[in-house]
């Protein structure tokens, strides 16, 4: 099959995907926000916080999502890439591995955050050792980012791809959370090895 062949059924599948229309008619900015709706109704914590921030935000269905609650009065959306405001959402242009530049971002926010999200993923190449080392790179920033920011007993949500690094990085991470849980929403592709990782009691 050609690359535009690929690239045409793709687009065909993504454009009848149920997710993908109803994101449309609930205003969503894509279809992710039905993952963390489905995370919240499994685990129960959006209700239960007033301060959290979203790791690789774009677009910032996520963020849509996070100020339906009006419990949460303080949400940060961090990406490299350019995100449409959100109202009432302060969003960083930057590397979350820029850990130097989070003093200025959370200089109006000194106490520490209730929820760190993250549904980043690196960019597939397809070869899996490569990509699993990529996953391992990102997780081991984002966590380093949870020991900056968030509060003892906090709770991390983070996406991952199943494969030969999970096992290390789910190691890794049970030693700074009490309880680790693995969840794929309804709106994960069946075929895709997407996972969300439910880290609950950050250990100070």
């Amino acid at each position: 099959m050609t690359k535009v062949n690929k690239t045409s059924n793709w687009v065909r599948r993504h454009a009848e995907d149920p997710f993908v229309k109803k994101s449309k008619q609930d205003k969503y900015r894509s279809r992710a926000a039905y993952k963390l709706k489905a995370i919240d109704e499994k685990y129960n914590f959006l209700r239960k916080i007033t301060s959290v921030a979203d790791l690789g935000c774009a677009p910032g269905s996520w963020l849509q999502v996070l100020k339906e609650f009006k419990n949460i009065n303080f949400i940060v959306g961090i990406d490299l890439l350019n995100v449409e405001p959100v109202d009432g959402v302060y969003i960083a242009k930057q590397d979350i591995g820029d850990y130097d530049s989070y003093i200025e971002l959370f200089e109006k926010k000194d106490s520490k955050l209730d929820l760190v999200l993250s549904d980043i993923a690196p960019n597939i190449t397809g070869i899996s050792d490569v990509d699993q080392s990529n996953f391992s790179d990102i997780a081991l920033n984002i966590l380093g980012f949870c020991r900056f920011k968030l509060k003892p007993k906090g709770t991390l949500i983070m996406k991952y791809f199943l494969g030969s690094s999970f096992e290390v990085t789910l190691k890794t991470l049970n030693n700074n959370f009490n309880k680790i849980n693995v969840f794929k929403p309804p709106s994960s592709k069946k075929k895709s090895n997407e996972v969300y990782l439910i880290c609950i009691e950050f250990k100070d």
